[in-house]
């Protein structure tokens, strides 16, 4: 959904987040995973230049992922 809300500034942080957590190391790996959950629609744009730009940057600290919660 961040890849295709793709708004500069607010998502910029928590896509580059996301790319370190999901293991994106190219554009073909985020257009699959968007794919996943939108498949009528392809990467704007405009997303292609963030996630191109995010991995020319190199890699950013992996987060430490959360545990699942149970209910």
């Amino acid at each position: 959904m961040k890849l295709r809300a793709n708004r500069p500034g607010p998502d910029t942080r928590d896509i580059r987040l996301l790319v370190s957590l999901c293991a994106i190391s190219s554009l073909d790996d985020a257009d699959e995973l968007h794919e996943e959950f939108c498949p009528c629609d392809s990467l704007y744009p405009r997303a292609v230049s963030m996630v191109t730009a995010i991995l020319a940057d190199g890699k950013s600290d992996t987060p430490v992922r959360p545990k699942p919660i149970n209910f």
